[in-house]
C-alpha cells in the first residue's frame, strides 16, 4: 500500500514494535524506520549497551550529525553552483557585447 494520507503504521525498532502516525508513502516511513533501527543496532553492538534510552540518544546524535554534514555539503555545493553560474553569465554577457 502506498497511501499518502495520515495513517498508522507499525515499525519494528530494536526488537520493539511501534505504531507511528505517518504522512506520505509507507515505503518511505519503513525506510526511515529501517535507518533508525540499523543505527541503534550498530550503536548497541559497538558500545555494548542495553539501555534503550541511551542507545536512542546516541542514535539521535549520530543521525543529527549525518544530517548536518549533508546540509553543510548542500550549502557548499549551492555556493559553488552560484559562483559557476555567475561566471557563465559574465562570459555570456561579454560574448554578446
Amino acid at each position: 500500500m502506498t497511501s499518502r494520507g495520515d495513517h498508522l503504521l507499525e515499525l519494528a525498532i530494536l526488537g520493539q514494535t511501534y505504531q507511528v502516525r505517518v504522512q506520505g508513502p509507507e515505503e518511505w516511513a519503513k525506510k526511515v524506520g529501517g535507518v533508525v533501527d540499523e543505527t541503534m543496532r550498530e550503536i548497541q553492538k559497538g558500545a555494548r549497551l542495553s539501555d534503550t534510552t541511551k542507545i536512542a540518544i546516541l542514535a539521535a546524535l549520530n543521525l543529527a550529525d549525518r544530517m548536518l554534514v549533508l546540509q553543510e555539503r548542500q550549502r557548499s555545493i549551492a555556493a559553488e553552483l552560484e559562483e559557476v553560474t555567475s561566471g557563465v553569465a559574465r562570459v555570456l554577457e561579454e560574448a554578446s557585447v
